[in-house]
């Protein structure tokens, strides 16, 4: 924990640990990994390969690409051809996971294909195409929060995010911003508390923090916690006609 370092989005390691509890509800067992040569591919694929085994998850492939490869089919094709595999999970950002989804369509794998909350945006769908139907990845509610039951806590905030940032910026949202304006608005939070800009008072008004509810979720930080969410408030979500569908 570093004093005066708060953070917002998920971890890359939170993002294993939800997708495989997907995967598990899935019956899958049997994974193999694809991921990028960027930071945040290698975080996020060393992180996936340290928290399977707790969740009784087999890696059985392991392959990468690098960040100005146009196609991926031979990994896929490696991938393909490995016996036992019930699922892939592509650790990536930016292009490379559209690339990589479309190249599956091409190939006709069969077993499901999950992405990293990396490509939380629509643009990852528009990238991928009609590729992205059934793709599955781990996000933060406002990416559809529409789609949220009335009772949930983070419709509100969400669908008013989501209409302040659409109208003023005539693009689709994404999950980055919302991270943004959920760091912001905490740190406002914060020095309304705190009466006060002292930095110091500040940094501990933000560690106080209890029930926010942002975009990623209600958050409760602590002295030994400066993000302050757990894995209910990182959601699955699916392609379904070039849409996000949470998963039940």
């Amino acid at each position: 924990m570093k004093k005066w370092v708060f953070k917002t989005p998920h971890t890359d390691r939170m993002a294993c640990e939800r997708i495989f509890l997907d995967m598990r509800a899935r019956n899958i067992e049997r994974v193999a990994l694809i991921s990028g040569s960027g930071g945040f591919d290698k975080s996020m694929r060393g992180q996936c390969l340290n928290v399977a085994p707790t969740y009784r998850i087999q890696i059985v492939a392991d392959e990468t690409y690098g960040g100005g490869d146009t196609a991926m089919t031979a990994q896929l094709t490696k991938i393909k051809g490995t016996p036992g595999v019930q699922a892939v999970l592509n650790a990536g950002f930016g292009q490379g996971p559209a690339i990589v989804t479309k190249n599956y369509k091409q190939l006709g794998i069969p077993q499901p294909l999950y992405q990293s909350h990396g490509v939380a945006s629509k643009e990852f769908i528009k990238l991928a195409g009609d590729a992205a139907e059934g793709v599955r990845l781990p996000a933060a509610a406002v990416l559809a929060p529409e789609q949220l039951p009335a009772d949930d806590k983070q419709r509100a905030v969400s669908l008013s995010y989501k209409k302040e940032y659409e109208s003023r910026f005539k693009q689709d949202i994404s999950t980055f911003g919302g991270h943004a304006y959920d760091g912001l608005m905490i740190a406002v939070e914060a020095i309304k508390r705190a009466k006060s800009t002292d930095k110091a008072k500040v940094r501990d008004a933000i560690e106080a923090t209890k029930g926010f509810v942002g975009t990623g979720g209600i958050v409760n930080m602590s002295a030994k916690d400066h993000m302050g969410l757990d894995l209910t408030y990182f959601r699955m979500f699916e392609v379904k006609k070039g849409n996000w569908v949470p998963v039940p």
